[in-house]
């Protein structure tokens, strides 16, 4: 009997506290106080990189290259190494996620796509690290990709790698980046 009433006390407890977390943290925007003590610590504004190549681990899914990439210095996705798409292309729940909103001066753009013409919107990404090398803000499409592998958030484009020399060595399953200077 003691043993039943310990386990009732200790659910009621463990209730509680969950109501009483999720009150506080439905007042309280913790991502937003993230970023916002993040962003108080000093950056450069610029692109990072490694001191001469940046090489970042690839995993083989299908016929593609994926790579782990870090958005705004809180969230990590997978997106697919694709240098031939014109913009980094992230998920609608990816944008959400890491904070990132449409631009409200060019919120769409229509897209030629492999499966026909899409309207999606434009972003812009605060920072985007692969690896090492990172860049601020960067230019996204704000859209879903219909059919991509279960844990792929998009692509990872120009709007990224414009400014870096890019080899890919199949071998050793690697992306190597390095800066091109001003």
């Amino acid at each position: 009997m003691g043993s039943s009433r310990s386990f009732m006390v200790f659910g009621l407890i463990v209730i509680g506290a969950v109501a009483g977390g999720e009150a506080i943290f439905r007042h309280v925007p913790l991502d937003q106080l993230l970023l916002k003590a993040k962003s108080g610590l000093t950056t450069s504004g610029r692109i990072t990189a490694g001191s001469e190549d940046s090489i970042i681990p690839l995993a083989r899914q299908g016929g593609v290259w994926i790579a782990s990439v870090e958005l705004n210095d809180l969230y990590t996705a997978n997106l697919i190494v694709d240098t031939g798409a014109t913009f980094t292309t992230i998920s609608e729940d990816l944008a959400f996620d890491a904070g990132i909103q449409s631009d409200p001066h060019n919120p769409n753009i229509n897209l030629h796509t492999a499966g026909g013409n899409v309207k999606a919107k434009m972003g812009i990404a605060p920072r985007i690290r692969v690896g090492h090398a990172g860049r601020d803000d960067v230019r996204v499409v704000i859209h879903t990709i219909p059919n991509l592998p279960e844990g792929i958030d998009g692509l990872l484009g120009l709007s990224f790698f414009d400014r870096f020399m890019v080899r890919l060595d199949h071998s050793q399953q690697q992306l190597h980046l390095t800066h091109k200077g001003s």
